[in-house]
């Protein structure tokens, strides 16, 4: 009866579609048996001749294709934090993962993904909410779903074909042999995973397979030494080395305490941009403030060490330090009216960086948000409201002798991100200050060590509003 009943579904115009409907609904509902589904049309095909293998691979492969491309839109158009079932710790795990992995290697984690039914739906919409380019992912989906479904298919033609008893005897072996394969994969997952995390050594900070020959930021790079700012309480802070730039991070806030870059004016290279962001694999997934903060919304990945200032030396080292500034802990939210403006901010940063190559200078900059405990909550993390910088650089004393000189600056995009944040409002002002460093020690939480005394602002405000507002880039006074 049930042997006639599966002839019928196998000779059925219906059978594929079906088949397509299932593997589909895989690709969002991880309880929908998509493998078992063409593991069984594949001990069909094998014990009935119908439908025709080839049938059945293809279709399994344009569903599953169909589907994940489908996931990933809706990640890239609703995001990882919409629904209250995102939100849930082990799903976030899951997107953490997703997302750690996806910044060093896309095709090989889509790959692999497509046969965890869990991993796969977490990669899909991490996918698309960090704004992996469609083409680059969507051709790695269908290698993927290729070789899924021809995997899956074989499987349950080898069961059709070995296996006695009939069509029901195929199916029934096929599905228990996928859904035993697909448990195998996942256990040997996981255990590799488990044997790397107890194998791998505890990176010291700065520290890293890829970073190993990163010095990160030169104290005595000036001929003054400065070193590297430091929080003035005893807060926990991840400290990461670059080519030539150092990120001071703060773990609980997701965010850079202190970023510090050394730049040589005399030999900086003009290389055009590359690199895309990631993650930094030293250090946790749920410490950095990575893709999902940044989608559907009016904030700007900010770079805090600004790609070109490490950029020096030769094309190769250059193209290294430039391309290291795309790690997310040197990223802050940043309102794209500022970030992408090329007035007063980025004025300002183009100025510095203007200096030292004109002078053929060494500067040392120094940039962070200031992070306030009262900044606005959003997307897990606190967007800050203030940006602060320093320039220093090397002059001489009434002697003679070796100095140190700096500047101290102040941004305030307080109006920017509550409507960036809120609501479509056109956005509003905001306002650049040239300010004591001594101000900027006490607001950001910092010691700042000899900037403070190095500073060439005369008179130190006692309050904001007494700061020194700056309209143009010719009133920066360095």
């Amino acid at each position: 009866m049930v042997d006639e009943w599966l002839l019928h579904l196998a000779a059925s115009p219906w059978a594929l579609a079906l088949l397509f409907a299932v593997v589909f609904a895989d690709a969002f509902l991880v309880v929908v048996p998509g493998e078992a589904a063409v593991s069984a049309f594949g001990a069909l095909a094998a014990a009935t001749g119908t439908p025709p293998l080839i049938a059945v691979v293809a279709v399994g492969a344009l569903a599953a294709f169909v589907g994940d491309a489908c996931c990933y839109l809706v990640g890239r158009t609703v995001g990882i934090d919409r629904w209250s079932w995102m939100r849930l710790p082990r799903v976030q795990r899951a997107f953490s993962w997703a997302q750690a992995r996806l910044s060093r290697s896309t095709a090989v984690v889509v790959f692999t993904a497509r046969f965890i039914p869990f991993a796969r739906l977490a990669v899909n919409l991490v996918a698309g909410a960090s704004r992996v380019p469609a083409p680059r992912y969507l051709l790695a989906v269908g290698v993927a779903a290729v070789g899924w479904s021809t995997y899956q298919a074989i499987v349950g033609a080898v069961v059709g074909i070995f296996l006695p008893g009939g069509p029901l005897v195929a199916v029934v072996v096929s599905i228990v042999v996928a859904i035993g394969l697909g448990i195998g994969v996942d256990a040997i997952v996981a255990a590799v995973s488990r044997r790397r995390a107890r194998l791998a050594p505890c990176a010291a900070p700065g520290e890293d397979e890829d970073m190993a020959d990163s010095p990160g930021y030169d104290p005595a790079f000036l001929p003054v030494d400065v070193p590297l700012p430091t929080a003035s309480d005893d807060r926990d802070v991840r400290y990461l080395a670059y080519p030539r730039f150092s990120v001071v991070l703060d773990p609980e806030r997701r965010l850079a305490l202190v970023t510090a870059v050394n730049i040589d004016g005399k030999s900086l290279q003009d290389l055009p941009r590359t690199g895309d962001w990631e993650l930094d694999p030293r250090i946790d997934a749920d410490e950095q403030a990575g893709a999902d903060v940044y989608s559907r919304n009016d904030l700007d990945r900010g770079h805090l060490v600004r790609r070109r200032d490490p950029g020096w030396g030769t094309v190769a080292e250059a193209r290294q330090a430039t391309e290291a500034t795309f790690f997310y802990p040197n990223a802050a939210p940043q309102a794209a009216v500022f970030n992408q403006s090329k007035d007063l901010w980025l004025g300002l940063e183009d100025h510095v960086l203007a200096y030292a190559e004109a002078q053929d200078a060494r500067v040392s900059v120094f940039t962070a948000p200031v992070l306030d405990p009262a900044d606005p909550p959003y997307r897990g993390i606190r967007i800050p409201r203030r940006f602060w910088k320093i320039a220093a650089w090397a002059t001489t004393d009434a002697a003679g002798a070796p100095a140190l000189a700096a500047a101290g600056f102040v941004l305030d995009q307080t109006e920017l991100i509550e409507r960036s944040t809120a609501t479509a409002e056109p956005l509003g002002a905001y306002r650049t200050f040239q300010v004591p460093i001594a101000d900027i020690a006490a607001l950001a939480g910092l010691d700042l060590g000899p900037l403070v005394a190095a500073d060439v602002t005369p008179v130190a405000a006692a309050r904001p509003d007494g700061w020194e507002e700056l309209g143009a880039p010719a009133d920066i006074r360095l």
